[in-house]
């Protein structure tokens, strides 16, 4: 896989408004949430960091869909609001373009994407690949980002400079510096979201 050099992320927006809110999706497989106490959890502990609250529900939200995908989104001064969608199909990845973002997006989970957008429309068909300054890999757009080396899984270390996916709980892999040199030569890279796990062959 061929990947061409960084481009400045910065260039095509401004960082994420935290008054916009963060947000968390969580799969819904026969009515019941994947996960949901992990979702719940992370959620409260961005609010709490970013706006002095908490505002996650205690209990799952009821869903009526038997399978699909829940939208939490929480907004300070707005409150909670929750939005149900059928689940879509596997995006087709057709290689990466990578963006250099000092620091990443860091650990939270905003809910304005403008900058993604931006970064998305730029890329013209690939994945937006994030790094840091250093050469860090950090995530996608919508993905975590793992490597498989021999059979072996492994993570980016991003040392709150990028947000650790919890559909990676379903995964088993080790933490490791992973810059772009050592992706491109990698056996696959491995997407996963609280959706889907997606393996992309280098070879």
């Amino acid at each position: 896989m061929r990947v061409a050099p960084p481009r400045r992320a910065l260039d095509y927006g401004e960082r994420p408004d935290p008054a916009a809110g963060i947000f968390e999706t969580l799969l819904v497989q026969g009515r019941t949430v994947a996960r949901y106490n992990a979702h719940r959890e992370r959620m409260n502990a961005s609010a709490q960091a970013l706006y002095g609250v908490a505002p996650a529900a205690v209990t799952p939200p009821q869903v009526h869909r038997g399978d699909g995908a829940l939208r939490l989104t929480f907004v300070p001064g707005v409150g909670l609001s929750v939005h149900e969608r059928a689940l879509l199909g596997d995006p087709v990845v057709r290689g990466f373009a990578t963006f250099e973002l000092p620091g990443g997006l860091g650990p939270h989970k905003w809910a304005d994407r403008r900058l993604l957008d931006a970064l998305t429309q730029a890329a013209d068909g690939a994945l937006v690949l994030l790094i840091d300054t250093d050469g860090a890999v950090l995530e996608a757009s919508w993905a975590s980002v793992l490597i498989e080396e021999r059979g072996r899984l492994i993570a980016p270390l991003t040392a709150g400079r990028a947000l650790p996916g919890i559909g990676r709980s379903r995964l088993s892999y080790d933490e490791e510096p992973v810059d772009l040199d050592r992706l491109l030569a990698s056996d696959a890279v491995v997407l996963t979201s609280a959706l889907r796990v997606l393996r992309i062959a280098n070879r």
